[in-house]
Order: structure tokens, then sequence, then C-alpha cells
């Protein structure tokens, strides 16, 4: 499977498009979330809208569900629509996957006052996706993602949970995408990240924790974060996807000139992401 990096960086930047991945397998591409600056990411690396087989989303919140919408309308064959779904043909939708209950949400909570508003008929998930609600894992092209269920805590302090994944296939390296993840467990961090190979770990770089996402001081065990300690073996694994433009801006904890990419090696990481980027796993 190749991964190829659409974006990372400021949820609302210009140039970065917050995380963004695209895992490609027998010629079938599939996005980890699909926020509301994803087409854009997508129209930078030069990627056709309709070349996406398939969209996991993690949790619900605008940077990673934002771009559902465009894409439905976008994808939509107005002239050719099938009556009913039963007789759409294969491949006629791009494949959604979400845990069963966040499924509900999407549709109730984000999808369901744009779709169904259309006029000249009653729009559902389903007309625009073909939706696959998920309990604890699936399948796709032949990699097996197992959901792993872990806490995005938000402005005071009301918990949203968001689910990360657990890839895996045969003779292949496993995969963990955490997918905005503040907070991590000791047997998360014990249990998952031992098993994989390869850690996409989101990273806020700031010189406080924010109590959204987790922290490079944290990450990097720094003694003044007063963190869970990643041993130096499971931050040898990590590939960071930061979450301000302060890597791309090469700005410090105290604003002077950082170069982060050389910070992260030193500290024991594989590195930051960065856009563009692609690696076979």
């Amino acid at each position: 499977m190749k991964i190829k990096i659409l974006g990372c960086g400021n949820a609302f930047s210009k140039l970065n498009y917050n995380q963004c991945f695209m895992l490609t397998e027998n010629c079938k591409n599939m996005l980890i979330d699909f926020g509301s600056k994803a087409p854009m990411a997508l129209d930078n690396a030069g990627v056709n809208i309709f070349d996406i087989d398939a969209v996991y989303i993690s949790h619900q919140h605008g940077d990673h569900v934002g771009g559902l919408e465009e894409m439905a309308f976008t994808r939509y064959d107005w002239m050719n629509r099938p009556e009913h779904w039963k007789e759409a043909p294969n491949e006629y939708a791009p494949k959604l996957f979400a845990q069963k209950e966040l499924m509900k949400n999407l549709w109730k909570k984000s999808l369901s006052g744009g779709l169904e508003s259309m006029e000249g008929f009653d729009a559902t998930l389903e007309t625009f996706f073909e939706a696959k609600p998920v309990t604890k894992s699936f399948t796709w092209e032949g990699w097996n993602f197992e959901l792993i269920q872990q806490v995005h805590i938000m402005t005071g302090s009301m918990i949203s949970n968001t689910f990360g994944l657990l890839m895996t296939k045969d003779k292949h390296k496993t995969v963990y995408f955490t997918t905005d993840s503040q907070f991590n467990s000791p047997h998360q961090v014990q249990v998952f990240y031992k098993k994989a190979d390869i850690i996409f770990q989101d990273c806020e770089c700031l010189p406080f924790k924010s109590g959204v996402h987790a922290n490079y001081m944290e990450l990097a065990g720094y003694p003044e974060a007063n963190a869970t300690v990643y041993h130096k073996e499971l931050r040898a694994k990590m590939w960071l996807s930061h979450y301000q433009d302060f890597v791309t801006q090469g700005k410090g904890f105290d604003g002077k000139p950082c170069d982060w990419h050389k910070k992260a090696k030193d500290d024991g990481f594989k590195g930051f992401v960065k856009v563009g980027q692609t690696m076979e796993v």
C-alpha cells in the first residue's frame, strides 16, 4: 500500500490543509477523513475527486468531515441517478466508513440539512455514498482496519470521541493512525503502539497543552510536560503530523527560528510528515 500525505498543519491554513492522508492499493484510493480543505488538498496533489473510492471518517469535526457535502454534489450523477439504491451499479458512489453511532450523527448533524434540501427528491446518506457503518473493524482491498477508540477533548472539558485506525495485512507493515487524539491511555501505548511498525501521530507544536491534540513536549517526554513516557522504541516509529504552521514557518516555542525536522529526529522520532510525501508499507 502507498500512503500519500495530502495535508498537515493548521486546520484553516490555505497552505497546509490540516491532516489528510490518501491510501492507495490495487489502483483504489481511500482518504482518511475528508475535511473542509480536503478538496483543495486533492487538487493541489493532482488527484481527481472521481478517483476516490472510499473515505474513512474518524470523528465529526468540520476539519475532518467538512468536505463531504462538496464531494457528494460533485460525484452524484444527477442525470442517471437510480430510482432505488438497490438498483445502483457497483462503484456508483464512494464507500463511506465510520463508527456506527458516528455514522448516524454524521447524517443527523452534518449532512442531512444540506442534502435533504435538494429539490425534486428526498435525499439520504446512501443516495450519495455507499454507507458502511462500522462497529469494531472493516476490510478494504485486503487490509483489515481495526477501530481504536481515543479521546479528543475540546474547550470546556467536553469529551469528544475519535476513532483511530490500526491497519494490518499479512507480509506488510502494521500502521497506526491516531487521527486527532489528545489522550492515549497507557493501555493503548502498551498494546496498540507496540503492535504498529509505523505510527502517524497528530502533534501540536505549542509550549503548553491546549487540551485538543497530543503535544510535542509530552510525546518527546520533556520533564516539564509531566506526561506518559513514550519510550524511545515507540518514538522511533512515529511520523508526526503537526497542527500549527510553526513547522513550515520554522518557528520554535519561543518564536525564534527552529528546524523542527532536525529537532524531531534529535528527540528520537522519524520526523514530521511533509505535504506530498509518499511511502510504501
